[in-house]
């Protein structure tokens, strides 16, 4: 949008206001054409397309404005950017401004010698519409139902609801009387306008990439320009030459917005009038009242007796404020009635901060002008739209734009195409959307093809001498083997030898059976018995619990026979080779000088 010149712009870069209707009940009508939120084709085909430099275009009513970014590791950097002027002859001649605009264009790319063919291309105007709707918390599926059954209530009667392409996101939730409920930003576009646009870019091979309505183009350079963007509510006022746009932003999202019916033609028209002067009666042409407006600006109330050199001879501030009173007082009913609506309606904090962009934003004092005439706003300032940038990855560029920052405000909706994906929605086509894929796929195969072709032939060759090789390597393993055979018998030989032996030795085990360590049960006894014991006969046997010795002898005392046989008997307890050790019998020897018997004990063996 623009703040100069006026005119009729051929339809598809129409300059009139969006219209906002009241909402009607309108009878069934046909399904329109429906975009998803989300498209994972979209989101693949912009990553290539950011990695090549998409160009941004803005076509406003009086200018023509072109920007390409380059994204590196310290942010975005500007490669090409320029706004220019649309000749005032040629404003109110369709074709010839058609003409012209295209010629910039092939002119702009072939100087700047731009590779990339791919553009995003901004749209405002008549056929653009953006309505707030409340939608119940509906899935995804069902959700694109909801917003285009209240999208026909909200369009005009008169138009052909199949032949209007929108798109929407969500922007937060709410609750009412009904339950949570969701807040949808919708942006709804006439098809014919979208296609004039499409063709424009075609006709001068530019690869439509992504159409956008200008208020969600600039929320996406917000978070650029902006500190805690995503934290509060920012206020833009969007100032062209034949349309002013207030646009309210809610965490980085358009949630609300709303034409102004004055804008900077307005301004200008407002000064292109006859009045008497100290010098004589001057008239103000339309021309002559842009001169003055820029070279100008509004006179504020200290300027009021401050004299203005103009063609017309020096005119003091309180003059030129005076033709302007009538257009300024009614922008600033108009912004704040529209702030009032908001802060109801959206139940937000009071207004404290005004962003302003556009062409008209550049009128000296404008911004000072608001700050003083708007209630609470604390804040009002132009958009510096050059934060979203590094630098320039050319400096031609910069040397050939010195005054940057001068065009900045020219830029906002040029730079905010240009920057991530462009903006929350893209209006192309379904059919426009289906000859982007295959247009995407097939560069991607034909940049591909000479990759797999050439993959898939160094495969082959790689598994031809490896075949090759295995083969050598199969020939010369054979001959190994067959060298090996007799030594390969003599180990088979030697193995089954082993076997056998193997299996001998089990079957000697098995038959042998487990055997006590008799070494140690000998050296046990020989350690227990006192040598008053003189073993006679010691047997082996099996018993019901396993191997039992059977240890005859005679014991010989100075006291009880019994009470040594009773001894000897815990001391074979007490071994570890021994147990359930049981005196048999035992007979008293009746012919020995001393105490002695004969005795029979019976150990059960522990192995």
């Amino acid at each position: 949008m623009d703040n100069q010149g006026n005119q009729n712009i051929p339809q598809g870069f129409s300059a009139e206001p969006t219209p906002h209707p009241p909402p009607l009940q309108s009878a069934k009508a046909a399904k329109p054409k429906v975009k998803s939120s989300f498209d994972p084709f979209f989101f693949i085909k912009n990553f290539f397309a950011s990695s090549q430099n998409v160009i941004g275009i803005d076509i406003g009513s009086s200018h023509i404005k072109i920007v390409q970014l380059q994204k590196s590791s310290k942010g975005y950097m500007i490669t090409n950017c320029i706004a220019r002027a649309i000749p005032q002859g040629i404003k109110e001649n369709t074709v010839e401004k058609k003409k012209v605009v295209q010629g910039f264009l092939s002119e702009f790319i072939a100087d700047a010698r731009i590779k990339t063919k791919l553009g995003r291309i901004g749209i405002w105007g008549k056929g653009v519409f953006i309505f707030s709707l409340t939608i119940p918390n509906l899935n995804k599926k069902d959700l694109k139902g909801a917003v285009s059954i209240e999208l026909k209530k909200r369009l005009p009667f008169q138009m052909d609801i199949s032949k209007v392409i929108f798109d929407f996101f969500v922007t937060g939730l709410s609750r009412d009387e009904k339950g949570t409920v969701l807040q949808v930003t919708c942006i709804a576009v006439d098809q014919l306008a979208v296609d004039e646009h499409l063709q424009f870019l075609k006709e001068i091979n530019i690869r439509p990439v992504l159409v956008n309505a200008t208020p969600d183009a600039i929320g996406n350079l917000l978070p650029y320009c902006i500190e805690n963007a995503g934290k509060k509510t920012i206020v833009v006022l969007d100032i062209g030459s034949t349309v002013t746009m207030l646009n309210f932003y809610k965490n980085r999202d358009l949630v609300f917005s709303r034409e102004i019916p004055v804008s900077g033609e307005h301004l200008s028209r407002a000064l292109a009038k006859s009045f008497t002067t100290p010098q004589g009666a001057i008239t103000i042409s339309v021309d002559d009242a842009e001169k003055l407006k820029r070279n100008c600006g509004i006179p504020l109330e200290e300027d009021a007796h401050t004299e203005y050199l103009t063609d017309f001879g020096p005119l003091r501030g309180e003059q030129i404020s005076a033709l302007y009173r009538p257009t300024l007082e009614r922008l600033v009913m108009e912004v704040t009635r529209t702030f009032n609506y908001f802060i109801k309606t959206f139940k937000s904090e009071n207004i404290e901060e005004l962003y302003l962009t556009g062409g008209s934003s550049r009128t000296i004092n404008f911004d000072r002008f608001l700050l003083c005439n708007l209630e609470g706003l604390k804040k009002v300032e132009r958009l510096n739209v050059l934060k979203a940038v590094k630098g320039w990855a050319d400096m031609t560029v910069f040397k050939r734009e010195l005054v940057m920052e001068q065009a900045a405000p020219h830029l906002a909706v040029a730079f905010g195409l240009c920057l991530g994906n462009g903006g929350r929605v893209n209006l192309l086509p379904v059919k426009e959307k289906i000859e982007q894929k295959i247009l995407f796929f097939t560069s991607v195969l034909r940049m591909l093809f000479p990759i797999i072709l050439g993959t898939l032939l160094s495969f082959y060759a790689l598994q031809y001498m490896n075949a090759l090789r295995y083969r050598v390597l199969i020939i010369n393993t054979d001959s190994a083997v067959s060298r090996l055979e007799p030594t390969v018998r003599q180990i088979k030989e030697y193995q089954d030898i082993k076997v056998k032996l193997e299996q001998r030795k089990n079957l000697i085990e098995k038959a042998k059976g487990k055997q006590p360590l008799w070494s140690g049960v000998l050296k046990e006894l020989s350690n227990i018995l006192p040598k008053e014991v003189s073993l006679q006969r010691i047997t082996v046997g099996q018993g019901q619990e396993g191997r039992e010795i059977h240890l005859y002898g005679k014991i010989y005392t100075k006291f009880n026979v019994d009470v040594a046989l009773s001894q000897l008997v815990l001391g074979l307890n007490d071994s570890p080779f021994f147990n359930n050790v049981e005196l048999i019998t035992s007979k008293p020897d009746m012919y020995s000088t001393i105490p002695a018997a004969d005795f029979d004990i019976v150990c059960r063996l522990t192995y």
